[in-house]
């Protein structure tokens, strides 16, 4: 817990043990904790080593995952060679401060952009995504899952759902949704609280019945200036 201007504030990233779990990691293409389970799966199993791709590192989450107000749980990172020229990223990704990169915006504004009603822009630094894998993969099948579900990583992300993320949703501070994977995430339906919502839908779009209901709180909050009143 912090104190900021007189008042109680839970640490969101800054401070966590989420934010020391992956300062270890530097520039490492695949976490010193989760190692010794990739070089197991390389000597004993080919396909399961060949799932996840380490080409530019892990990326456990997109956006400022410190001060977002909305943060949306996906399952890993969708892998496109593409993606190895923007590896820079990553370590500035990973302060917690950062602004949703722009070279996603395309994958971004059909699944979150265009439900809550507002420019990616816009949103770049009110919407945090949340990787429970940060590992990409074209697909996750059942034996990626298997795997993942052993990882510190996924146990650090885990970790953090539990002890901090639901913790602020219940609390009204941000708002949850959890769009991907729900079962390697640990949860399912049934939280009292509004500000904790589940998405069904195919490829993580959160849809226009979630999205207004976000795109509500965020025009609830007084420190938000974020125009969601256009279509994006």
């Amino acid at each position: 817990m912090q104190h900021i201007c007189g008042r109680m504030t839970r640490v969101k990233y800054a401070g966590s043990h989420l934010q020391q779990f992956w300062e270890r990691c530097g520039n490492n293409r695949i976490h010193p904790d989760d190692k010794p389970f990739f070089d197991y799966a390389a000597k004993h199993d080919c396909k399961l080593a060949c799932d996840f791709l380490t080409d530019y590192g892990p990326w456990p989450f997109d956006g400022p995952l410190d001060t977002a107000k909305v943060i949306v749980c996906y399952a890993n990172p969708l892998y496109s060679p593409v993606d190895r020229t923007h590896r820079h990223l990553i370590i500035k990704q990973r302060t917690g401060v950062e602004p949703l990169p722009a070279p996603w915006y395309p994958y971004y504004k059909p699944r979150i952009g265009a439900a809550i009603g507002a420019e990616m822009s816009e949103l770049s630094t009110a919407v945090s995504l949340f990787n429970v894998c940060p590992y990409p993969s074209v697909t996750m099948p059942d034996r990626s899952i298997r795997f993942a579900s052993g990882l510190p990583s996924v146990w650090a992300a885990q970790k953090h759902l539990r002890e901090v993320l639901i913790p602020q949703a219940q609390a009204g501070e941000i708002f949850l949704v959890m769009a991907r994977k729900h079962q390697l995430w640990g949860v399912i339906e049934g939280f009292a609280s509004d500000n904790i919502a589940f998405s069904r839908n195919m490829g993580g779009h959160l849809g226009p019945t979630l999205g207004g209901k976000i795109r509500e709180w965020l025009q609830s909050q007084s420190a938000s200036s974020i125009n969601v009143s256009k279509a994006a």
